[in-house]
């Protein structure tokens, strides 16, 4: 028998929410073997249902409606509820299927999912990276910093860099870059090249690098490979000894303006950062646009000129 709208119950389980959670979370790991997606939902699921107490069965359109009210009184981000929204229609969705029976779906999209305005990547500035940098000591964690900012690549790809994915330049010509092999979100991989300046960061680190079993490129003190967590741990510590709050994320953020800053073609942007679609490129336009900034001077100049003429009494 179909629910009566609003209502998620359809029979009586006795399966908890946990044991629930927990099915989803295999599930997850099964259809999302290579992302982050089965983390973030399998959290965000547990985070929900240690909330509304109630079986997930019984849970009603209004609990979302006050879910969703209690996100935000406690001070998370838009985008982040409809995140979490975004889990548990997945969530019904599977239960559906892991029950064999029609499942209701409490979350509403138009009633529930909000509005959220398009941000743009929030870069760091020039005079900030110096100052980071000027705080590392570190030969490995230069290094580490350095294949963000000069690679764009994320924190995820850093800590899963292998020392076979380093490619070394051909012959050592003068026209050939030493490049990265990186395995990105989805499994995609793309290759990633090396400036001078982070080939030579990272050799400086490799030879330094102590001789352990692994094949990892960045390891802890104890020689396994550093975690997403613990180069997280890295960067905070430095910030906070050099007065600054930068994220991993910001690095590649700062890389998608470098380039852009320097003319290159924004397809060439894409496949250097690893995106699958043109819009998530073209975002970085929107911070720092060389063409849209040559117009706006052009257009100024010649505004100042007018004005000029007008107030030397002559005709625009």
């Amino acid at each position: 028998m179909i629910p009566e709208s609003g209502s998620a119950s359809v029979t009586p389980c006795v399966r908890s929410n946990a044991e629930f959670v927990e099915s989803f979370k295999r599930w997850l790991a099964r259809k999302y073997p290579y992302s982050s997606t089965q983390l973030h939902y399998a959290s965000d699921a547990r985070l929900f249902f240690a909330q509304i107490t109630k079986p997930a069965l019984d849970v009603r359109v209004a609990d979302i409606d006050k879910y969703v009210q209690d996100c935000l009184a406690s001070g998370q981000k838009p985008a982040t509820v409809n995140r979490r929204l975004a889990t548990l229609r997945t969530f019904y969705e599977w239960l559906s299927f892991e029950l064999d029976v029609p499942v209701k779906h409490p979350v509403i999209p138009r009633r529930h999912f909000m509005r959220v305005g398009e941000r743009l990547p929030r870069d760091v500035r020039d005079a900030d990276l110096e100052t980071l940098f000027a705080a590392i000591a570190s030969i490995r964690d230069r290094a580490m910093f350095a294949l963000m900012l000069r690679c764009g690549l994320r924190v995820g790809e850093i800590h899963a860099l292998s020392l076979q994915d380093i490619v070394a330049p051909v012959n050592h010509s003068a026209s050939s870059l030493a490049r990265l092999h990186v395995v990105g979100k989805g499994n995609k991989e793309r290759i990633a090249y090396l400036s001078a300046q982070a080939h030579v960061l990272l050799q400086a680190w490799l030879k330094a690098r102590p001789l352990v079993e692994g094949d990892a490129v960045f390891i802890n003190q104890h020689g396994r490979r550093l975690s997403v967590n613990g180069i997280q741990y890295i960067l905070g510590k430095i910030c906070l000894r050099s007065g600054l709050h930068i994220t991993c994320h910001q690095f590649r953020h700062t890389f998608g303006r470098h380039m852009t800053e320097s003319g290159m073609p924004v397809t060439s942007i894409q496949r250097l950062l690893g995106h699958s679609w043109m819009q998530s490129t073209e975002v970085y336009l929107h911070v720092s646009d060389p063409r849209l900034q040559a117009d706006y001077e052009a257009a100024m100049i010649t505004i100042a000129a007018r004005l000029a003429m007008y107030e030397a009494g002559g005709v625009a």
